[in-house]
């Protein structure tokens, strides 16, 4: 197994630079990565995280869960990138320092583009090209906290699904919309992709145990569906709702405060019911009321950070599709 200049031979575990082109400075792009090559044949999984500088809570269990893994008792390969962005890290942004970049947003890349687009081109045809499945996990930074597996509505959407609901998280959405990312590539490939949101917002300080032991079930139980070890599903809940997603509301209209009512995850709203409010930051007057144009399924919803950038999403709304019982 080797991806770029990084090799694991079977039943290895290598660690490692994805290096790909300099920056005017001459400082060298990269994307630290874990090889986990099992002795037996099976599936290629990616797990990637951290495409945004600020998302770093994955980094704090992703290399703890390569640890666990024994090669010897693993069928196929893990591909396992726990924090892309390494200069929005380094200089605590959101883009890539190098040349303003979001690295989700660049699709699968250009070899003839700037240097993320250079790293994202080279880094997609190496990994997420020659894997049978991804898992892209995201979280909601500063601004927002959810816990939910996406499936875009193109490509291999069964077996997405299946993936999704292995995840162990609490909702699994379906039909998500398009967007300019890795994943959203690799789902038009053919390939089974998953975007996992979890934690962010408060996350980090007061459910961190929680987020982290998400992440790293996700991981496992990604592999555990895919064959590649052996167990059964780890979750935190009893059962997973699957909706398929119909309405995104993102920040528009007035600025301010928003607050979002965080209660209403999971729960059914009806048309024109309050999902939140927008105060005014100086005279603590209600501006607007943020309401449910459309029945549904609150599935994302409760900026945690009261100022939201513009078209950060406030909430996602969809119908049942199902519960499907893991306990």
């Amino acid at each position: 197994m080797k991806i770029g200049n990084i090799e694991a031979k079977p039943g290895e575990k290598i660690f490692g630079f994805f290096t790909i082109g300099e920056s005017h400075g001459r400082f060298s792009a990269h994307i630290p990565l874990h090889i986990v090559n099992g002795a037996n044949d099976g599936p290629a999984l990616v797990v990637q995280a951290g495409a945004s500088g600020l998302e770093i809570e994955p980094s704090l269990i992703l290399p703890h869960v390569v640890k666990e893994l024994d090669p010897a008792q693993i069928k196929g390969a893990l591909i396992l990138a726990p924090l892309m962005n390494t200069s929005g890290f380094e200089f605590t942004q959101i883009k890539s320092v190098f040349d303003d970049k979001h690295l989700n947003r660049l699709g699968r890349g250009k070899a003839d583009g700037t240097i993320s687009e250079q790293l994202v081109d080279a880094y997609y045809q190496a990994a997420i090209a020659e894997a049978d499945a991804l898992i892209d996990i995201r979280t909601g930074s500063q601004w927002s906290y959810h816990h939910f597996a996406g499936v875009y509505g193109a490509g291999a959407v069964d077996e997405s699904k299946a993936l999704a609901v292995a995840l162990g998280l609490p909702h699994v959405m379906l039909n998500r919309s398009n967007d300019e990312s890795m994943a959203n590539e690799a789902a038009n490939d053919g390939i089974k992709t998953v975007t996992a949101y979890i934690g962010g917002g408060p996350g980090l300080r007061d459910y961190r145990e929680q987020d982290l032991g998400r992440m790293r079930n996700a991981v496992l139980n990604a592999m555990r569906h895919l064959g590649m070890i052996a167990g059964a599903i780890e979750s935190d809940v009893d059962k997973i709702t699957v909706i398929n997603r119909h309405t995104t509301i993102t920040q528009t209209g007035e600025r301010g405060f928003v607050l979002m009512d965080k209660h209403l995850r999971g729960q059914q709203v009806e048309t024109g019911d309050v999902l939140g409010i927008v105060r005014h930051p100086f005279t603590g007057e209600t501006v607007q009321e943020i309401r449910a144009p459309r029945a549904g399924i609150v599935i994302r919803g409760g900026a945690s950070w009261p100022v939201p950038l513009e078209d950060t999403v406030l909430a996602i709304l969809g119908d049942l599709v199902e519960e499907i019982d893991i306990s």
